[in-house]
């Protein structure tokens, strides 16, 4: 389609007149597409022979079209992007391009997406643009290759969510280590707030944890030093939440003909939930081992086959002395009594190994409960024995957590009746309930628990007779006592039922005494029970 002989203007210092046949010939030659377009007349005035190449139409298919390829553009709402087109070139400034991109149909009938950029080149009578000079490019395998790569970075980036990890790499004579999307989130950072996705290595090291640095800085030497291919090493980090997480670096490492590293591409995975369920499976093999030990030495003690005879002695024991009370006499009637009463001590050791050995088992549901409200319920069942010992029980704001409330019951009322027994003679006992949120430093110390979950610290202090600070875990050990029967009852369970209750829902429970200074038992309680129900 020739181009009418009309002079050009070629906005450049060094001018130049070309006639229309040389501006022809010009864009003949180039290897972009370029079509004109005649704004007034709304059609096309000239094309390029790369029509051909391009799109596989020749002039004559041109023509048989009516001069136009509006025929071949796919468009869902053709008519309104072809009017929007004319309305881009009317409005289109001196020296201004408009880009815009575009599907089209190829004469063998595949879809080809064109890319165009437009420009005004000549004026009408009236100033307004008249004639617009469009160069076109195929970009249709161009656009493909970009939606792969797309596609493919949509895909790593869901892996790195997916398993916790992110990329990172170093090349030499580059200011910083890239890194990808996941590392930044891995690290508890927004990915956009760092455009060029480049850290320096202080920055990274920053994170880790200041007893691991060392470490790793000592690690990272010696892989240098040995000119290792390999780079494999774990360590924890503080993530910018404040996060503690364990992590496993992975890396490869390139050296050049001088022996000098100039590349190292890597992985660093967050396996902090492996880490996490590791030391839960640990924690849970010791208990289960000591709950096997405990039940075992259960079982050899009291069965039902012990209880039997039990109740019979404790039953012919009170029938002898109604019935023969008199025919006894004093000496027969003490020798009763004694017997009696050590079968009421017998049953009351079972009863109590009873409740030890349940714990373990955890018949009981978890549910959310307010510890205030389960100490107020002790403090009820045990209004007659404070009531005679005048003694005040002091209640703190407690916490709410998930946990068996039949256990929670029984813990508390240990404690509180632990506190009530052993009292200062001519001394009102005053006991001390109170609570509040653990600490990091306070879960970090304490190897029994998880250092991720949240804790509540738990204490029931009194004003009695105290301890030795020696004693501090003997007296949780089963049927140990600190004082003889004659001066405390008791059959020398309820604390170590009270260390079983606390280790079932996952806490830890320790003591504290100085002897004619009060003790005061400490207990820590997760917020909520992570296990598998």
């Amino acid at each position: 389609m020739p181009l009418a002989e009309v002079p050009v203007a070629v906005p450049n210092p060094f001018r130049l007149d070309l006639t229309g046949k040389q501006v022809e010939r010009l864009f003949q030659i180039s290897p972009d597409l370029v079509y004109i377009i005649d704004v007034n007349l709304r059609k096309m005035v000239f094309i390029s022979n790369r029509v051909q190449d391009i799109l596989g139409y020749t002039y004559d298919d041109i023509q048989q079209m009516g001069g136009s390829l509006i025929s071949v553009l796919i468009h869902p709402d053709l008519n309104r992007f072809v009017a929007e087109t004319y309305q881009r070139f009317a409005a289109l400034k001196e020296g201004e391009t408009a880009k815009f991109t575009f599907e089209i149909r190829h004469k063998n009938g595949s879809i080809r997406s064109i890319r165009s950029r437009a420009t005004v080149l000549t004026y009408d009578e009236q100033g307004k643009n008249h004639l617009i000079l469009n160069v076109a490019e195929d970009v249709t395998d161009a656009l493909a290759h970009e939606m792969d790569l797309q596609k493919k970075q949509y895909q790593i980036n869901e892996t790195e969510v997916i398993f916790k990890c992110g990329s990172w790499e170093w090349q030499k004579n580059e200011k910083g280590i890239r890194w990808s999307e996941g590392l930044f989130r891995l690290m508890g950072l927004a990915p956009e707030a760092y455009p060029d996705k480049c850290v320096t290595r202080a920055f990274f090291e920053s994170f880790i944890v200041p007893e691991d640095l060392a470490r790793v800085q000592n690690y990272s030497k010696t892989v240098l030093a040995e000119k290792n291919d390999t780079f494999q090493i774990e360590h924890r980090i503080i993530d910018a939440a404040g996060n503690l997480k364990y992590l496993t670096l992975r890396a490869r490492c390139q050296y050049g003909e001088d022996g000098r590293l100039e590349r190292v591409i890597g992985v660093a995975a967050d396996r902090t939930e492996i880490e996490t369920y590791q030391k839960e499976l640990e924690r849970r093999l010791v208990a289960l081992k000591k709950s096997n030990q405990d039940l075992e030495q259960f079982a050899y003690v009291a069965s039902h086959d012990l209880q039997e005879p039990l109740r019979k002695i404790i039953a012919f024991g009170e029938r002898l002395d109604k019935k023969y009370k008199e025919q006894l006499g004093t000496e027969g009637q003490f020798f009763v009594e004694r017997m009696t009463n050590a079968a009421y001590r017998m049953n009351g050791l079972i009863e109590d190994l009873l409740t030890y050995s349940r714990v373990s088992r955890q018949t009981e549901s978890l549910t959310f409960i307010s510890l205030e409200e389960v100490v107020k319920n002790v403090i009820e069942d045990l209004e007659v024995k404070i009531q005679d010992k005048n003694a005040t029980i002091s209640i703190d704001k407690l916490p709410t957590i998930e946990a068996r409330p039949v256990q929670m019951h029984q813990l508390f009322l240990n404690l509180i009746e632990n506190a009530l027994k052993f009292t200062q003679p001519s001394v009102a006992p005053v006991v001390t309930v109170k609570a509040r949120k653990a600490n990091i430093q306070e879960i970090k110390g304490i190897m029994q628990i998880n250092p991720h979950e949240t804790y509540y610290r738990v204490s029931v202090s009194d004003n009695g007779i105290g301890f030795e600070p020696e004693y501090a875990e003997r007296i949780f050990t089963i049927f140990q006592r600190l004082h003889g029967r004659s001066e405390y009852e008791g059959t020398g369970l309820g604390l170590a039922i009270c260390r079983k209750i606390v280790e079932s829902n996952h806490g830890y429970i320790e003591a504290h005494g100085k002897v004619g200074g009060g003790a005061e038992f400490i207990f820590y309680l997760p917020l909520r029970q992570h296990e598998t129900r």
